[in-house]
């Protein structure tokens, strides 16, 4: 029979699309988050050597840098690091330097992301976590100790690693404007204790307007005994308000309405009668919501949002509209000869 020919390949289409989200939203799928309450601190400052990280820790300061109104104000800032990492592939992006409230709020963040090294900065171009990244490929491909020099001039920002040029781009003009003057900073994980980096840092230097901050003298960071574990999910609640308006914000927002267009028009055209424009709307929206709900319960490496889910749901009812207004009509169903 022709039409249910049809229908099963609509329904086909359907599942394979639904996959393909599952897929996209669960990406990626390994978790960094550490297990437990509270976890003894993985951080061990060795006298006159370096920082040693040899199980998941972290080391921060007890305020908001005192230099960073005026690196905001004069959007200059230079930081250097010499780190060795103790895995060649560690699962990222693992934390070896942020300026940051939590994983998904941050001014400046360098990880590391498999043997790479990456770069978040915030800017009016980006989304509140600094994304999209800057990655410099290959810089942790073995074992030794690696010079990663970041500049931050007016409109320009290099990286430098081991002496060498390997990112130089403009940046918007006023670039530090929108980072937040209250966060803290942070070496070898992120606050919420999801980000661990294993390695070892024997310079980490901050230069603002010719002054230089070294964190690790003696008493420029705090060692809790503890690396506390209870506050590793993130979700956005609150639609639209917290986000910046800015390119990679806009295009995610682009890509989940759009992305759920296909799902609305197949479901309506799926079946005959075809089922009604609300029931689309609530199967897609179900869709999302077990996917930001997974998201949340599950998958921490993933940030749930109530943007995406409107975005989806909307998306989907647009599909169908498209699905009821052009679809092309299903016949009865009818003997082949």
């Amino acid at each position: 029979m022709k039409v249910l020919n049809s229908q099963r390949t609509y329904l086909f289409a359907i599942a394979l699309l639904v996959l393909v989200y599952f897929v996209a939203g669960f990406y990626p799928r390994t978790s960094n988050t550490l297990s437990g309450s509270a976890l003894h601190n993985g951080a061990e400052w060795i006298p006159d050597q370096y920082l040693h990280f040899h199980s998941p820790g972290i080391a921060f300061t007890e305020k908001a840098p005192v230099w960073l109104p005026r690196a905001i104000s004069t959007s200059g800032l230079e930081l250097s690091l010499l780190v060795r990492s103790a895995d060649t592939a560690q699962y990222g992006p693992a934390r070896i330097f942020a300026l940051s409230h939590n994983r998904s709020r941050a001014n400046l963040v360098v990880s590391q992301v498999g043997s790479n090294l990456s770069l978040r900065m915030r800017n009016p171009r980006t989304a509140l976590n600094g994304t999209p990244a800057h990655l410099v490929k290959d810089v942790f491909d073995d074992l030794d100790w690696h010079q990663v020099d970041v500049v931050i001039n007016g409109q320009v920002l290099k990286i430098r690693v081991d002496g060498k040029v390997s990112v130089a781009t403009s940046i918007p003009d006023r670039p530090l404007q929108n980072w937040d003057i209250g966060y803290r900073l942070v070496l070898g994980n992120e606050f919420t204790g999801d980000r661990p980096w294993l390695g070892d840092i024997r310079q980490a230097v901050v230069r603002v307007d010719g002054r230089s901050f070294d964190y690790l003298s003696p008493g420029a960071l705090v060692f809790p005994e503890k690396l506390a574990t209870t506050s590793n999910v993130v979700a956005k609640l609150i639609p639209f308000v917290d986000s910046t308006f800015s390119r990679a914000t806009v295009s995610d927002w682009v890509v989940n309405f759009i992305g759920f267009v296909p799902l609305g028009w197949l479901v309506i055209m799926a079946r005959k009668p075809r089922p009604g424009f609300l029931r689309a709307i609530v199967f897609a929206a179900g869709v999302s919501l077990i996917i930001e709900t997974g998201q949340l319960l599950i998958f921490t490496s993933r940030v749930p949002s109530t943007e995406d889910l409107i975005l989806n749901t909307l998306g989907a009812a647009v599909g169908a509209w498209l699905a009821k207004r052009y679809g092309l009509p299903l016949k009865c169903a009818s003997q082949e000869p």
